[in-house]
């Protein structure tokens, strides 16, 4: 896991449902779902108004925060929950986006926490 990533584990809850509340728990935290597969989920958001400035275009939005959620089965019914994230630049028109740089993954850690929270609310457990 790389350094200053955040991770969490979740008991007695399904795939499914951690799909869902992970979809829920970020759209409140201004992230767009943008897709699943394989374990994975991605969420974006526009970047702040700092990372634009040095980064980006002073005269239109676009830098963007994307964070990965990588869920991982440790055996059934328990799930670690880890993100990834890091700011990159629109390529506009280019075959992929450029990576500016990766974003301590500890400011994500409450998000998991509300993930790991609401579903123990939910399930009873």
């Amino acid at each position: 896991m790389p350094a200053g990533q955040a991770q969490v584990t979740v008991k007695d809850v399904i795939l499914p449902q951690i799909e869902a509340k992970a979809e829920e728990v970020f759209h409140r935290h201004g992230f767009d779902f943008k897709g699943a597969w394989n374990g994975r989920m991605e969420f974006e958001r526009d970047g702040g108004t700092l990372d634009n400035v040095l980064y980006g275009n002073w005269q239109r939005k676009d830098t963007i925060t994307r964070v990965t959620l990588f869920i991982t089965s440790k055996e059934p019914g328990v799930y670690t929950l880890r993100t990834r994230s890091e700011v990159v630049r629109n390529s506009f028109g280019g075959e992929s986006d450029t990576k500016l740089f990766d974003v301590q993954g500890g400011r994500y850690k409450a998000i998991l926490n509300k993930i790991v929270r609401e579903l123990r609310e939910e399930t009873g457990g």
